[in-house]
C-alpha cells in the first residue's frame, strides 16, 4: 500500500512540474510572441538615469560620439552638439512618440532643443522636432497672442488683428496687414510651414550660368528659371577613397511636387585612389518660379561644375567648396555662420561681413556672428564646410531665398519682423525637471534591420566649453505606433 502511494504522490508530482514547464513555456513563448510581433501596434521603451536601463520591453543604447558626453556623470550630460542614439525595434513602426525629461543648464547661446531620427544614411539628413525653444518662449509672454491652440502660437508685434479668422485669410492670400515688403520679410516661423507665392518681378535680368567652383559632398539649392524651357547640367567626380559604391541623384521640385528625377549608378563599383568622372543633364518645360534641387550623393563625390538656365541660384544652409583655384567670394543672407574644417592646410583667416575671424582648429565647428543684411563671405583657402539658416550664391543678386526668418539661436529681432508662427508646446516643469514630446514619423526613416538612429540636437552647445553649460537628460521613452496584427494580416492578403 505505502509503495502504490509514494507512485502516486511520485507521478503527481511530476504532472505538477509538467504543468508548472508547460505553462512556463507557453508564458515565455507568449512573452516572445508579444514582443516580436507586437499584435496591438504598440510599444514602449525606457532608458532612465543613473538607474540605467529602466524597461525590459526594450533597448535604447550606443549614446555617441562619447566626446559630446560628460563620461565622469552618472546621468546622461550633454556637453556638445549633436548626440546619437540607437533603438532596436523588433519590426518597422510608423511613428515614433518621443518623450524626454531633463534639466536645463544651458547657456543663453542655446536657446533650441530638438530631436529627430536619421531620414538618409548617405546625407546624414535628420527630421528635426521640437523639444524647446527658449527664444520663442521669450516672445510668447511680450507678443500679444492671436492663437496659442494645441501646436501652435501666432504672436504679433502689435495688434493688428482682433480675429483669428482675418489673418488666417491674409495670410493665405500673402497679404498680411503692415507688410510693405510682403510676408517672407515681415513674419518669422518656426516649426510651421507657410506657403508662399515666391515671384521675381523682372525675368529679363536672368541669364544662363556656369559655376566651376567644385562642392563636396550633398547640396541642395534653389533656382529661379523664366516661364518655357530650362536646363541644369552636372558634372561629378567620383574620388573613390573607399570601398563603397556612390550612386549620385538630382531630384527637381515646385515646392512639394517632384518633377524631375535622375540617378547615376556606380556600376564599376570603387577602386581605389581611381577618379571616374560622370555627367548629367536635366531639361524641362515648367511655368516660371522658383524650384528646389536636391543633389543626393556621398562625401565621396565632387560636383566639379554646375550650369544652370538662370543665375538666380542659392544653396540652402550648408556649401562644402574644396579644390578651387584661390579665393572664394560667397554672399549671404544670414548673419550667422559656422564653419568647420578636417584639413589643418585651409586654416586661417576668413572674412565675415567685413570683419574677420581666425579658424585655428580642425574637427571643431567654429561660429561668427555680425549685423543682418546682406554679408560677403571671403576665404583663402576651401575645404571648408560653411553653414547657416539661409542661403549661399556667388554674387548678392543671385540670392534667392522663399523662407522666412526662422526663429531659432539665429534669430535677430528687427523691426520689419511683424508676426511670429511657430509650430510648438513649451515642455512642462515641475522643481526644475521639464518635460517634452515630440512626434516623429519612421515611415520616411532610415533603418537597419529595424534599428533607428535617433538626434538630440542644441545648436549652438559646442560654443562654450566647460561643464556650467549642459543638458542633463533623466529619462527617454519612445512609443511606437504601427499596424496591428489584424491589420498587418489584411495587408498581407491584399497584397497577394
Amino acid at each position: 500500500m505505502k509503495s502504490i502511494k509514494s507512485r502516486y504522490l511520485a507521478q503527481s508530482y511530476q504532472t505538477r512540474v509538467r504543468i508548472v514547464l508547460g505553462l512556463t513555456i507557453i508564458l515565455l513563448a507568449g512573452l516572445f510572441v508579444y514582443l516580436k510581433v507586437v499584435p496591438n501596434g504598440t510599444i514602449t521603451y525606457h532608458r532612465s538615469w543613473p538607474r540605467g536601463l529602466a524597461s525590459g520591453k526594450g533597448f535604447i543604447y550606443d549614446f555617441k560620439p562619447g566626446e559630446r558626453l560628460d563620461s565622469g556623470s552618472e546621468a546622461l550630460k550633454i556637453i556638445a552638439d549633436p548626440v546619437y542614439f540607437s533603438l532596436y525595434a523588433p519590426r518597422a513602426f510608423d511613428r515614433a512618440e518621443v518623450t524626454i525629461q531633463y534639466r536645463d543648464h544651458l547657456s543663453s547661446t542655446s536657446p533650441v532643443v530638438e530631436v529627430g531620427v536619421l531620414r538618409d544614411k548617405l546625407t546624414g539628413q535628420c527630421d528635426l522636432q521640437p523639444l524647446q525653444n527658449d527664444t520663442v518662449d521669450k516672445y510668447r509672454f511680450s507678443w500679444p497672442r492671436l492663437d496659442d491652440s494645441a501646436g501652435r502660437l501666432i504672436l504679433q508685434a502689435e495688434k493688428y488683428y482682433e480675429r483669428l479668422t482675418d489673418f488666417e485669410k491674409d495670410l493665405e492670400a500673402g497679404n498680411l496687414k503692415n507688410c510693405p515688403g510682403g510676408i517672407t520679410a515681415c513674419l518669422a516661423t518656426y516649426n510651421y510651414p507657410v506657403a508662399t507665392n515666391f515671384r521675381l518681378p523682372d525675368y529679363a535680368s536672368i541669364v544662363p550660368t556656369v559655376i566651376t567652383q567644385p562642392f563636396r559632398g550633398a547640396h541642395q539649392f534653389y533656382v529661379y528659371f523664366k516661364p518655357g524651357a530650362w536646363r541644369l547640367g552636372f558634372n561629378f567626380v567620383d574620388l573613390n577613397l573607399d570601398a563603397a559604391t556612390d550612386p549620385i541623384t538630382v531630384t527637381v521640385f515646385s515646392g512639394t511636387e517632384q518633377i524631375a528625377t535622375e540617378t547615376l549608378k556606380d556600376e564599376q563599383g570603387a577602386v581605389s585612389g581611381q577618379r571616374e568622372e560622370k555627367s548629367l543633364i536635366m531639361s524641362g518645360q515648367k511655368a516660371a518660379g522658383l524650384y528646389r534641387v536636391e543633389i543626393k550623393v556621398s562625401d565621396d563625390i565632387v560636383m566639379s561644375q554646375l550650369t544652370s538656365s538662370s543665375d538666380k541660384l542659392s544653396f540652402i544652409n550648408k556649401v562644402w567648396p574644396v579644390s578651387g583655384s584661390g579665393k572664394l567670394t560667397m554672399f549671404t543672407d544670414a548673419p550667422q555662420l559656422g564653419v568647420s574644417t578636417i584639413n589643418p592646410v585651409s586654416l586661417g583667416q576668413i572674412s565675415f561681413g567685413g570683419r574677420k575671424f581666425t579658424l585655428d582648429k580642425t574637427y571643431q565647428p567654429f561660429s561668427y556672428r555680425v549685423a543682418a543684411g546682406i554679408n560677403k563671405i571671403i576665404i583663402d583657402e576651401d575645404d571648408l564646410v560653411l553653414e547657416n539658416s539661409g542661403v549661399f550664391a556667388f554674387s548678392s543678386d543671385g540670392l534667392v531665398n522663399p523662407n522666412t526668418q526662422k526663429v531659432d539661436g539665429n534669430f535677430q529681432l528687427s523691426d520689419n519682423i511683424k508676426y511670429i508662427i511657430a509650430g510648438y508646446e513649451r515642455p512642462l516643469e515641475d522643481n526644475g525637471l521639464k518635460t517634452a514630446q515630440a512626434v516623429l514619423n519612421l515611415k520616411a526613416a532610415a533603418s537597419d534591420d529595424n534599428k533607428y538612429t535617433f538626434v538630440i540636437s542644441i545648436p549652438g552647445l559646442n560654443e562654450i566649453v566647460g561643464t556650467d553649460n549642459y543638458l542633463e537628460i533623466e529619462k527617454i521613452s519612445i512609443r511606437l505606433q504601427g499596424k496591428n496584427i489584424f491589420q498587418k494580416i489584411r495587408e498581407l492578403l491584399t497584397s497577394n
